[in-house]
């Protein structure tokens, strides 16, 4: 029997105790107690009391040694995550002898799984969404967040710094709270097209499978939000500013997805159907002037997607000739992003459709002459149109407003041609065809020029689409130069229609057809 003298003599470093307790730590099912620290580094503990040396000459906090891990407080923002684990199934009986073995190991292994784990998780937590993509932890209202922070940040300052002059339609997202759910979702999906065209997206990536999910999920929300709205029992609510808004939102962020660009003409016809139930196109802009920047929107898309579609299928070009002086007044409100055609290049591209519309009617060929004598004076008063005194009149960015008014004229007059022969208003002369070959070779010059500045590069998305058709007839350079000016614009902006537009060039390309209702078969909106 050991001394109560010589169990106190080993305690080296131990507090005080008295004679039953010094007895009872000398039994011999009784072992020295292992820090919980130490336990972590896989250490051989010293057992001190109060603190352990080995904690205390590594500058650690020592846990001490009850029987119960304590809790550690994390420092703010990190976070360890620990993966549920079902329970195991009973063991069968024949191995209950061997059980009393198996907790001692099993409870090592357990221990180490934990330490790997709570070494690992530190390290992998910014890659869980890319290994588990369907575990992540998150509700609708972290995307809203996300998507305003990401369209404040990324989108805002980079249309901003790339704009010839200031845009009444440029402006950061805000009041998020306030916009309903169908434009905060819409926003979300919006965001979500936009970050996946911009980057390389890899075939099977669960990341991109993964927010591709949530992309149809925040549209689903989204339509199913507006659809409440506009089939709302108060007439003034479906006709209200905000289904007004949400239409534009949500025709935007069709749009930019290559999934949805289809769906154009059905919010187009949705919008305009409420303009009507509220009096018409003047009866809103005189109501409410805020909403002729959002009734120019629907224009600039209407009428350059008439441009872009079979002459007789065509969204009212006739109303929208009639409406000229009324789209004017709104176009001259401010400069519109990526789109600094002069307001009467403009109105001409709406006379031609016109003139392409009525040359597909029954009656078309009792007033072909009439036609035609109208559609020469439409193209002499485009080439009659002088860039100089346009941009002249601006205040700043004379020289880059000069060669976008230089652009767009070519652009038009190759257009105007092109379309109208295609339905026989313009004869195929020798004239108009050399008429059509300069105006051609010098827009190829210029969308060469403009391709060299970080301005001016994204501002010729429709006369990039002229080109496209005339490079029918030119180089294999030139169809290469277009082809990839539009696969670089699709990731510049972070947008679908710049894609969509290659692969109608280039199907056109390697057909045997020529004119231009050959290569623009389909209703295509191609620019917003």
């Amino acid at each position: 029997m050991t001394s109560t003298s010589r169990q106190l003599a080993l305690a080296v470093g131990g507090p005080p105790q008295t004679e039953a307790q010094a007895h009872s730590q000398t039994g011999p099912s009784n072992r020295r107690r292992q820090c919980w620290e130490c336990q972590r580094r896989r250490l051989v503990c010293d057992s001190a009391r109060p603190v352990c040396a080995k904690c205390k000459t590594s500058g650690v906090v020592c846990p001490g040694y009850e029987d119960k891990k304590p809790l550690v407080w994390l420092a703010p923002g990190k976070v360890k995550t620990r993966t549920w684990k079902r329970k195991s199934p009973p063991a069968n009986k024949t191995k209950d002898d061997n059980s009393s073995k198996g907790d001692n190991k099993k409870q090592s292994g357990s221990e180490l799984a934990k330490a790997v784990r709570s070494e690992v998780s530190g390290t992998r937590t910014d890659h869980l969404m890319h290994l588990f993509p369907g575990y992540e932890l998150r509700d609708e209202t972290c995307d809203v967040i996300e998507a305003t922070l990401y369209w404040n940040e990324q989108v805002y300052p980079f249309f901003a710094a790339n704009q010839l002059t200031n845009s009444p339609w440029l402006v950061p997202v805000s009041y998020i709270q306030y916009m309903g759910v169908t434009i905060q979702h819409t926003l979300v999906a919006m965001a979500i097209n936009h970050r996946l065209l911009s980057l390389s997206s890899r075939k099977n990536d669960l990341h991109h499978a993964e927010v591709r999910a949530r992309f149809h999920q925040h549209r689903c929300t989204a339509i199913q939000a507006l659809n409440g709205e506009i089939s709302h029992q108060n007439e003034k609510r479906r006709i209200s500013d905000y289904t007004m808004a949400a239409v534009i939102v949500f025709l935007y962020a069709d749009l930019m997805g290559s999934v949805t660009a289809s769906n154009w003409r059905h919010h187009l016809n949705g919008f305009m159907a409420i303009i009507e139930m509220r009096g018409g196109l003047r009866s809103v802009c005189d109501a409410a002037p805020g909403y002729k920047t959002v009734i120019l929107f629907c224009k600039i898309i209407e009428n350059l997607a008439n441009s872009t579609s079979p002459a007789y299928d065509q969204v009212s070009p006739l109303v929208n000739f009639e409406m000229r002086g009324l789209t004017q007044e709104i176009y001259e409100t401010g400069y519109y992003p990526f789109l600094p055609c002069p307001v009467q290049l403009f109105i001409d591209i709406i006379g031609v459709n016109r003139l392409r519309y009525l040359a597909t009617q029954p009656e078309s060929s009792d007033t072909l002459d009439s036609l035609q004598t109208e559609a020469e004076d439409l193209l002499e008063r485009i080439i009659d149109f002088s860039p100089e005194t346009w941009s002249a009149a601006k205040t700043e960015s004379q020289e880059q407003f000069l060669t976008m008014a230089q652009v767009y004229q070519s652009a038009v007059v190759v257009f105007a041609i092109a379309s109208l022969q295609s339905v026989c208003v313009i004869p195929a002369s020798a004239g108009w065809r050399a008429v059509k070959t300069i105006h051609g070779s010098k827009l190829m010059a210029l969308l060469e020029k403009a391709a060299g500045s970080q301005v001016l590069r994204s501002c010729v998305m429709w006369p990039m689409i002229v080109a496209g058709f005339e490079a029918k007839t030119g180089t294999a350079a030139v169809r290469s130069f277009v082809a990839k000016r539009l696969a670089d614009e699709s990731v510049h902006l972070g947008a679908y229609l710049p894609l969509a537009t290659k692969d109608i060039l280039e199907k056109f390309w390697s057909s045997g057809k020529k004119d231009w209702d050959e290569c623009f078969d389909s209703p295509y909106a191609l620019v917003t």
